[in-house]
C-alpha cells in the first residue's frame, strides 16, 4: 500500500514575514503505514501533527498494521508535540495499534531520550522489520 497525501501546516514565524512549514507525506513499510512528517515539530504544529497521526492511525487500523512516524527529516520536536504524540498513544491503543518511532536525527533522539520515550515506544533506526 503507498498512500500518496502530502498535508502542511503553519508552525509560526521564522523571521518577520516568513512562516515555517511541518510538511507530512504518508507512504508504506513493512510495518504498516508510515507518517513522514519534515521540518521542526513545534507548538502551532501541534493541532495539525495530531490530525495526521490520528489519520495515520486509522490507516493502520484499516491495514491491521503498525504506524509508523518517521522522523529523519524532524529537526526540532517541542514539549507540546511530545504530549501531542503522548495523545496520539492512548488513540493507538484502543485501536490496537502500535506507534513505532523510526530513524530519529540525533537532537530528536536526544529529546525522546531525556523524556523516556523509549519506554512507552519502540524506537527503530529503520523502516524494515528485525534491522533494528
Amino acid at each position: 500500500m503507498n498512500i500518496a497525501v502530502k498535508l502542511s501546516a503553519d508552525t509560526g514565524a521564522l523571521a518577520p514575514g516568513e512562516a515555517a512549514r511541518m510538511n507530512w507525506a504518508i507512504t508504506s513499510s513493512a510495518y504498516g503505514p508510515v507518517g513522514r512528517p519534515t521540518g521542526d515539530i513545534d507548538d502551532a504544529a501541534c493541532p495539525g501533527f495530531l490530525a495526521n497521526l490520528l489519520t495515520g492511525l486509522g490507516h493502520a487500523e484499516d491495514a491491521k498494521g503498525d504506524f509508523v512516524l518517521d522522523l529523519a527529516e524532524v529537526d526540532h520536536i517541542a514539549a507540546n508535540a511530545l504530549l501531542t504524540l503522548t495523545m496520539a498513544r492512548k488513540d493507538a491503543v484502543a485501536r490496537g495499534v502500535k506507534i513505532i518511532l523510526a530513524r530519529p536525527t540525533q537532537a530528536v533522539r536526544e529529546i525522546l531520550e531525556i523524556s523516556r520515550y523509549q519506554l512507552i515506544f519502540d524506537i527503530v533506526d529503520s523502516l524494515e522489520p528485525g534491522s533494528h
